[in-house]
């Protein structure tokens, strides 16, 4: 059985990327947690986020959500949707997929998701992007909730919140 989890940054009211592209803060806090927790995990992106990423990855398996059949990542592996990217997981005989962005990208896992990695940025930006309404869709838990105030490294105050699915039992 793969985990499904989606890690992101994103504001209080859900922004996850500037107008233009790419993220709109600096927070090497949050990218030493990034980094920790996609540590030797398979990563789903899309093509435009992992092309962003170009030269980030050590030890992590990029799998490129996108429609464009003849696509070749120089790393990790080409999928056409979520279930084709947890189908690869499962091959793999790794525990968990990560979900990474972009915005299209945790629209669609969402209803796969079984954890949320989330850090919460205490900054008003404006934003082209955003992570999707999850409460919406589901009752998630708390498991673990982490403050850290701002300092010289980190602009913006944030929280590393960790929330599981709440299952139905008759459906878990």
């Amino acid at each position: 059985m793969v985990t499904v989890t989606m890690i992101s940054a994103m504001t209080h009211d859900r922004v996850i990327g500037a107008t233009g592209g790419g993220i709109p803060w600096h927070l090497p806090r949050d990218g030493t947690h990034f980094r920790k927790y996609t540590n030797n995990k398979h990563m789903l992106l899309g093509r435009k986020t992992f092309d962003e990423m170009s030269g980030w990855f050590t030890n992590q398996t990029p799998l490129v959500l996108t429609s464009q059949q003849d696509y070749r990542p120089g790393i990790g592996a080409r999928v056409g949707s979520v279930a084709e990217a947890i189908d690869f997981v499962q091959t793999s005989c790794a525990g968990e997929l990560v979900v990474s962005g972009g915005a299209q990208v945790y629209a669609s896992a969402l209803p796969f998701a079984d954890r949320l990695v989330l850090t919460i940025v205490d900054a008003t930006v404006e934003g082209a992007a955003y992570f999707p309404d999850y409460r919406a869709t589901a009752t998630w838990e708390t498991v673990s909730d982490e403050h850290f105030a701002a300092d010289q490294d980190n602009p913006f105050a944030m929280t590393f919140i960790i929330l599981d699915r709440v299952r139905d039992a008759r459906n878990a």
